[in-house]
């Protein structure tokens, strides 16, 4: 079935990174049931700084940018134009990401159906070697008087879409909009039926792109609806813009359940170093903030390159990637709670610090308060930041069933074994303690639910060396 009204558009914009970005120019044709009933064009003034190459692309002038209104002038006239209509624009996660972005500028909350021609023209052409708009221009000989102009694009659209409509058959060309219209913005490069053969259950699935080069790692405890919703959500992360544009391939790795998927992803993170994930790193040796008590009774914090092995970290506040993060920190713990930046090692000053000369330290370091109270209040910011306590008298075994069965082994926030069968069994001796900050946010949120706290068997008497 047809929508009985699609409205085409195109943007031109200030960039091409969709959170940034702002809309310069405007074009929009409004169709019902097959006709063209209402246009729309205009200049639109940003905010922001806009780069010489648009406005070189465009022949839009500062002069015409700078007489025309901003967004917020115009919001409600390009929401008459669009309401109770399915958008379609060539490249729909870019149009559709930037049109949501302005309407979140001005407190509106902006939601629409919606198709990408591209998709399109793929389903309908796929022996094409290309399906940018200049391509498709020229292979229908389509006309346009001026390229990169906003309603003449949006036109151009227009017109792709009404030649695809004539010229083939009635079936034919519903079912390829109606795919369009479910799946509006699948990547080029991937297929329905890879999307379609991945696995409805947890597990790890990494995005490849030329080269077999890891794009993105990610987890679900059901990796196919995760995959699609990367592809069909609103497009505001220029992010998923590179991914669907670079993506090759898809992989993927199951796992009996969540806890799985949590620590296969971040391991495989560590290990492949995806282009578009937080870079993490496996280090055994850490930057540590720990807790002491110096010479004077005074709780202060101290930076130091701590072992991942078997020690107590019942002192440990946190772990970071460089000295310099930890001492970041510790100025924002230190303007939260009025501690001393002297104290906590942030100033090599004589006397009181820098911060008690602006009424911000309260005075211990010029011996003006109480070392109880300052002690106190340091616990305070300890207590809610630090390193939670091993909460078992022993080593656990947590069990994950699907499918798949698999079990690990921890104690004090170290994962120690994991076994996908009973005659993997752990057995008493020796293990090594490596703790990693990662993984100890990870099971810590885990064991925060008591759903996940019945699939614990503690082991109290498991000796583990």
């Amino acid at each position: 079935m047809m929508p009985p009204s699609i409205t085409f558009i195109d943007l031109e914009t200030t960039g091409g990174h969709v959170a940034r970005s702002q809309i310069i120019e405007i074009g929009i044709i409004r169709t019902e049931k097959g006709k063209i009933v209402k246009k729309y064009s205009q200049l639109v003034r940003p905010v922001s700084s806009i780069s010489p190459f648009v406005l070189e692309l465009t022949g839009i002038t500062y002069e015409e940018l700078d007489r025309a209104p901003i967004f917020e002038a115009i919001c409600g006239e390009v929401l008459e134009m669009i309401k109770d209509s399915v958008i379609a624009a060539h490249n729909i996660r870019f149009d559709y990401g930037i049109l949501h972005q302005e309407f979140k500028r001005c407190g509106i909350s902006f939601s629409s159906k919606h198709f990408c021609t591209i998709k399109l023209s793929k389903l309908l052409y796929p022996g094409l070697r290309f399906y940018n708009l200049d391509h498709l221009i020229s292979n229908f000989h389509l006309k346009i008087e001026k390229r990169h102009r906003a309603f003449d694009d949006a036109k151009v659209i227009w017109d792709l879409y009404s030649f695809s409509r004539k010229n083939t058959a009635r079936k034919i060309f519903e079912k390829a909009l109606n795919l369009a219209l479910k799946e509006p913005s699948v990547p080029l490069n991937i297929t329905g039926d890879e999307l379609e053969s991945l696995p409805e259950s947890p597990g790890v699935y990494i995005f490849y792109g030329d080269h077999e080069t890891p794009l993105y790692v990610g987890k679900s405890i059901n990796i196919k609806d995760r995959v699609k919703s990367h592809f069909s959500r609103d497009y505001l992360s220029s992010k998923d813009l590179n991914i669907s544009r670079e993506i090759r391939r898809i992989g993927y790795e199951r796992t009996a359940g969540e806890l799985g998927a949590l620590f296969l992803e971040s391991s495989l993170i560590k290990k492949l170093q995806p282009i578009y994930n937080r870079r993490l790193r496996l280090r055994r040796k850490l930057i540590a903030v720990t807790k002491c008590v110096n010479a004077d009774g005074i709780y202060v914090f101290k930076i130091e390159e701590k072992s991942g092995g078997n020690g107590n970290f019942q002192d440990l506040l946190s772990i970071f990637r460089s000295q310099s993060q930890a001492k970041e920190f510790l100025y924002s713990l230190a303007g939260e709670y009025d501690l001393c930046p002297k104290l906590l090692g942030l100033e090599n000053t004589t006397g009181a610090c820098f911060w008690y000369r602006l009424n911000r330290c309260r005075g211990i370091c010029a011996k003006k308060e109480d070392k109880l109270k300052y002690n106190l209040r340091f616990m305070d910011a300890f207590t809610k930041y630090r390193v939670k306590p091993w909460p078992f008298a022993g080593p656990i075994l947590v069990r994950e069933e699907s499918e798949l069965k698999e079990s690990f082994l921890f104690d004090r926030w170290c994962l120690l074994d994991s076994f996908s069968s009973e005659e993997d069994m752990p057995v008493p001796g020796k293990y090594e303690y490596i703790f990693d900050y990662d993984a100890y946010k990870i099971l810590h949120r885990f064991l925060s639910s008591g759903t996940n706290l019945r699939k614990v068997t503690n082991l109290k008497t498991f000796q583990v060396g």
